[in-house]
């Protein structure tokens, strides 16, 4: 039987499997807020890769802030395939503007030749886009309250660097210097060697994300077993960073990623378990 997703749900699918496939044990009139989220974070980080110069990039960045003020100004919004369920789940989960405007400007970084400049800059970064996500999807699932919210956060920033610190080989192949310190050979790494400062830069972010998984943990049993699909990404997320914390060169965070099978097997499992 096929399944007609909306729009959020068909870019969520093609563009953000993992997010997806996790989206699905969602309770079903929840999803679709869900995917809202997803594709809202999709939209942004597509900017930059998108525009020639850095002042567009910046155009339309202005332009989802100025969604966001049609949002919370209670009245009409744009006609756009993001916009109006984002509004939807913003009004209807009383969702906060601050992470939102947070992911917006955190992208501005994106557009920036000298990101990142120093480990603070990239963690507030990863803090900002994965963090602020994963917390508001929480939400949207009905995790309510202070400490709820920063363990969401905390589980998001986990994820976070995973994710990103998966991209670095890309970032590096397209000439990008993907981590703060001085000194590094990235050419040398380019061409499959290895590097001790690399090495120290991944070992220091994986570590700090291993230290925010345990504790997003530590309040798992505050959060609601409605809103485990807005984190059941964070097992997923320390079996990855235990591995890149060992990493010294670009092939280390390659050969951190589990086999599609024992992927797939286990999202399912933790997707019905709802262990995080």
């Amino acid at each position: 039987m096929t399944v007609e997703l909306s729009p959020c749900g068909e870019m969520v699918r093609k563009s953000d499997p993992v997010r997806f496939r996790y989206a699905l044990f969602a309770a079903p009139e929840a999803r679709e807020g869900l995917f809202a989220l997803y594709a809202f974070n999709l939209e942004l980080a597509k900017i930059a890769p998108m525009v020639s110069e850095p002042m567009i990039g910046e155009i339309r960045l202005q332009w989802w802030r100025d969604s966001l003020d049609m949002i919370f100004g209670g009245g009409p919004v744009r006609k756009h395939e993001v916009v109006e369920p984002l509004a939807a789940v913003v009004r209807g989960a009383e969702l906060p503007r601050a992470p939102l405007e947070a992911m917006i400007d955190a992208r501005a970084w994106d557009l920036s030749p000298e990101f990142p400049a120093d480990e603070s800059a990239l963690e507030a970064y990863i803090r900002d886009t994965a963090g602020a996500l994963t917390g508001l999807a929480a939400q949207a699932l009905g995790a309510a309250g202070q400490g709820v919210g920063a363990a969401a956060e905390r589980a998001g920033y986990a994820i976070g660097v995973a994710r990103y610190l998966a991209a670095v080989p890309v970032l590096v192949g397209e000439g990008h210097a993907a981590l703060p310190s001085d000194g590094i050979d990235w050419a040398g790494l380019r061409d499959g060697g290895t590097d001790a400062v690399f090495a120290q830069d991944v070992a220091r972010l994986a570590h700090g994300g291993l230290t925010a998984v345990k504790r997003a943990r530590a309040a798992r049993g505050m959060i609601p077993r409605a809103a485990a699909p807005a984190l059941l990404e964070l097992a997923e997320a320390r079996r990855v960073l235990d591995a890149m914390a060992k990493a010294e060169g670009l092939g280390g965070l390659v050969g951190a990623a589990p086999s599609p099978f024992r992927s797939n097997f286990s999202r399912l499992w933790r997707g019905v378990s709802g262990r995080w």
